[in-house]
């Protein structure tokens, strides 16, 4: 066991990390990933980042799901793909991510990678706001009031009515 204040070797560190990343253990393939995005005790290769991100992600990590329609949306380690990045954000969203929501209503909203619909984008964005961060919250109440805006009174009766549960689909 490891006193107070000992630290690991760096490379002894990456050993582990790499062989539960391999054994599928889905915490150390997001950890993997993570460090090759930052270059956290390896060289920083994207690429790399995506692939340890994609499988954390195939085992059903809400974090690498997240991370991945990030890198999809601003191309980083894959080629831009708002479609991909989209379905990544709903994945994660349906398993109850609100950071997620909050990207997926804002792609609902501006219409990348799907159809612009602030219908769709104010149920998204409603799901978001109760568990965002209080950092986000503000961004997320514009994002929903301006959504709201371009619905007329029948039209967001009928989103507010149909606003799905965590987990249903849109």
């Amino acid at each position: 066991m490891m006193s107070t204040g000992e630290q690991i070797d760096p490379r002894r560190y990456l050993e582990l990390v790499h062989a539960l990343a391999e054994g599928g253990n889905v915490k150390a393939q997001h950890n993997l990933g993570a460090m090759y995005l930052k270059g956290l005790g390896v060289p920083r290769d994207p690429a790399q980042a995506v692939a340890w991100f994609s499988r954390a992600a195939e085992g059903g990590d809400v974090f690498s799901l997240h991370n991945l329609g990030t890198l999809y949306l601003r191309g980083i380690g894959v080629a831009k793909d708002p479609e991909a990045a989209s379905g990544c954000f709903k994945r994660a969203a349906l398993l109850g991510d609100a950071r997620s929501a909050h990207c997926l209503g804002a792609l609902y909203y501006e219409g990348l990678g799907v159809p612009r619909d602030p219908a769709r984008a104010m149920i998204w964005l409603a799901r978001a706001e109760p568990g965002v961060p209080e950092a986000f919250r503000a961004e997320v109440s514009q994002a929903l009031e301006l959504a709201r805006s371009e619905l007329d009174e029948a039209a967001l009766a009928y989103v507010e009515a149909r606003i799905p549960y965590p987990g249903e689909e849109d």
